[in-house]
């Protein structure tokens, strides 16, 4: 085991030194030490990852093969080097969701499956050490309000064991989205959170609470997870709820980002190593919107997450932090490959995609009454778009002419031809699996 795992305290303290005094120069060497350690010990421990660098240089880690969720699900029982068995898991996992008994362990270890924000599931296998520097982590890097006590109320659909804390006067109590919203205002109002934790359409429909007098809190901290927090809806529920909205940016895959006390999202630089990467493989230059992004968690052995392919879209921030750390901040998290649409270049007849947050523009910038969208595409020449507006009274049909011509205009800059474009007013509709909220997506696999 890495010797700084071993201790919450060494670890909470490394974390709030390598935030803040670490430049770009040792966090290189740190990281490249790190990822080696994981991967010698991964080739012993684990058949899969033995097998899959037969034929490579162990210290050039950086040029290992890439993985992704398909082959570590269809490798599980290989894959993890604790000796767990792919279908044993899918069991247990399954018999979680029957009974909802979130709290059960499989063994020592804590097991949860993870639809992810395109439905696909996963297996997640976290040990009890990492835990407990997970924790750590969490407790060194999170920006939290000035208290003595914690009091914080994290809102989503399911919890575990690993996310349970009640120590030393500090509490985190789990509230379920899939109660009624009277229920949950319920519990917030007898709560009284100093930090409230959910996802950005759960904090709409709170702050809606709130204008209407049916909810009354004021948590100095507001913290937006599992979905995209858009320009537009940051700024609204900031002014809302009287505060700066943070954000925990958490994959299955591990703790990708944080927000620091100034509002900028830091990646967990020692905790995580990122790669974006163009379409042709080369790295993205800071400002430009990633292709691909490629993960290797520094410190997981259990279920090891080495070159792992995220196909999230993300944009690396130009500027430094004004809080001081070299730890890179993301500009903007776009969406993901999953929701790029995909049509036909007229002058080539090629497939050509496009970028999601250029079709958010194109909506947000339509009007000034639109207060809830969404986007599918249903076809290469099919468009969707769901409208929500802020009254009766708007004008509808100059805002479905503005939102054509505007689509029609993005596809147009990629040199594709003008979809068919379909407004329809009605609210925004969840993916049914991962009850995830997803404004641009995508409805038909593309093969490229």
């Amino acid at each position: 085991m890495d010797l700084e795992t071993k201790s919450f305290l060494y670890f909470f303290l490394a974390c709030k030194k390598r935030f803040r005094r670490m430049n770009q120069e040792k966090l290189k060497k740190y990281k490249l030490k790190k990822a080696q350690n994981i991967v010698k010990y991964v080739n012993e421990k684990s058949q899969f990852f033995n097998n899959l660098y037969e034929k490579y240089n162990l210290n050039e880690v950086w040029n290992l093969p890439t993985i992704n969720k398909q082959i570590m699900m269809d490798n599980l029982t290989g894959y993890n080097t604790v000796g767990l068995k792919k279908q044993d898991l899918v069991d247990f996992c399954l018999k979680i969701e029957e009974t909802q008994n979130f709290e059960e362990r499989f063994g020592n270890y804590n097991v949860a499956m993870s639809s992810g924000t395109s439905g696909n599931k996963g297996i997640v296998i976290t040990s009890p050490s990492e835990e407990k520097y997970l924790r750590a982590a969490f407790f060194a890097r999170f920006s939290f309000p000035r208290t003595l006590r914690l009091n914080i109320a994290f809102i989503l659909r399911v919890t575990t064991p690993a996310f349970q804390i009640d120590k030393f006067g500090q509490k985190l109590t789990h509230i379920s989205q899939l109660n009624p919203i009277d229920e949950i205002t319920k519990q917030l109002q007898e709560l009284q959170p100093n930090v409230l934790s959910a996802s950005p359409s759960m904090l709409q429909i709170l702050a809606k609470e709130i204008e209407e007098n049916r909810l009354k809190i004021s948590p100095p901290r507001v913290v937006s997870f599992a979905e995209i927090l858009y320009p537009e809806m940051k700024e609204n529920l900031e002014e809302i709820f009287g505060c700066k909205i943070h954000q925990i940016y958490q994959a299955s895959e591990g703790p990708i980002a944080m927000s620091c006390r100034n509002g900028s999202l830091h990646i967990n630089e020692d905790l995580i190593h990122v790669q974006t990467l163009n379409a042709d493989g080369t790295p993205t230059n800071p400002g430009e919107t990633c292709y691909k992004m490629i993960v290797t968690d520094l410190h997981r052995r259990a279920q090891p997450i080495i070159r792992y392919e995220l196909n999230d879209l993300i944009t690396i921030s130009q500027e430094k932090c004004t809080c001081g750390s070299s730890f890179r901040v993301i500009g903007q998290i776009q969406g993901r490959t999953d929701d790029l649409l995909w049509s036909y270049r007229t002058d080539s007849g090629e497939l050509q995609f496009i970028f999601p947050d250029y079709l958010r523009r194109a909506i947000i910038s339509s009007s000034e009454d639109i207060m809830e969208y969404q986007v599918i595409q249903k076809s290469f020449t099919k468009v969707l778009v769901r409208l929500l507006l802020k009254s009766e009274d708007c004008n509808r049909e100059s805002i479905v002419k503005d939102i054509k011509i505007k689509i029609s205009d993005v596809f147009k800059s990629y040199s594709c031809e003008k979809p068919d474009i379909l407004v329809s007013f009605e609210k925004a509709k969840l993916n049914p699996i991962s009850q995830k909220l997803v404004r641009i997506q995508r409805d038909f696999k593309v093969d490229v």
